[in-house]
């Protein structure tokens, strides 16, 4: 097929939420792209914007397609791919999904917990003339950034909030971050837990990381290589010495009390529920 009968079969398919279909018609379309010098784009080159601009709209398909089948790897190379088409000063048409793309990624590289590049990201929007008000205020851009402040202030209770009450997001792809977030936040409040007690029962432990079974906690323990034994939990530490002990001393205050907020938020949520 010809590389606009393999477009239009993108198109279809995509709207027709066929996503293992599109990946299928992905690769042969990046291979014309590329036979065109479409794939990569140039402000030298001559190329007409029109096919840049369906280029771009193709690779944003193919973002979309590997978000919603939930390949992570393939989605990244997506957006590193779409970022010089969104860089292009002679391509007057902004796209319209190029805020919630970036958003998704912002998203993702908070589940992975890379703040830099989170906050390098961010940047690049105010050095395309967006303001931190601007940003704040997208309906897309917003969501990520709330999410990265809850987490850097520890209120994690947040966080946890607005993913379980169902909050209508701008798209549906912002719910595949779901489980991801709440593992992230469980990862952080875990790392502090072990530096604060010793031992905590498990039914504690089960409402400070927002799990709903005692299994799961159980699960958790048990990645985490803690010691179960009569319900109470111990949190093996490795011996430290006395300067470690009081370069950590302001830190183990601040996650008490990041701590001590979560249990009183969820031992709350516990007695509606």
């Amino acid at each position: 097929m010809s590389l606009e009968q393999l477009t239009a079969k993108l198109t279809e398919n995509f709207g027709k939420e066929d996503y293992e279909s599109c990946l299928k018609l992905l690769t042969p379309i990046k291979i014309q792209l590329i036979e065109h010098n479409l794939f990569v784009p140039s402000v030298q080159s001559s190329v007409n914007p029109n096919d840049l601009l369906i280029t771009r709209s193709i690779l944003e398909i193919g973002a979309l397609v590997s978000i919603n089948l939930v390949q992570m790897q393939e989605f990244s190379n997506y957006i590193v791919q779409l970022k010089p088409f969104y860089d292009l000063e002679h391509i007057k048409t902004e796209s319209n999904q190029k805020n919630k793309l970036l958003s998704l990624y912002l998203l993702l590289l908070l589940t992975q917990g890379d703040l830099a590049m989170f906050h390098i990201e961010l940047e690049n929007f105010q050095n395309h003339k967006m303001s931190v008000d601007e940003l704040e205020k997208d309906e897309f851009l917003s969501i990520p950034i709330k999410f990265e402040k809850w987490i850097i202030d520890g209120d994690f209770n947040k966080v946890y909030e607005t993913l379980s009450s169902k909050h209508k997001f701008p798209c549906k792809e912002f719910n595949l971050f779901e489980d991801q977030l709440l593992n992230s936040i469980r990862l952080n409040i875990a790392n502090d837990l072990e530096k604060v007690y010793k031992q905590l029962p498990i039914e504690n432990l089960k409402l400070l990381l927002f799990l709903k079974e005692i299994t799961e906690t159980q699960e958790f323990i048990d990645n985490f290589d803690w010691k179960l034994s009569n319900g109470i939990v111990d949190f093996r530490k490795k011996e430290q010495t006395i300067g470690e002990q009081a370069n950590i001393i302001d830190e183990i205050n601040d996650e008490k009390a990041i701590i001590k907020n979560s249990f009183v938020y969820a031992t709350e949520m516990e007695s509606i529920i």
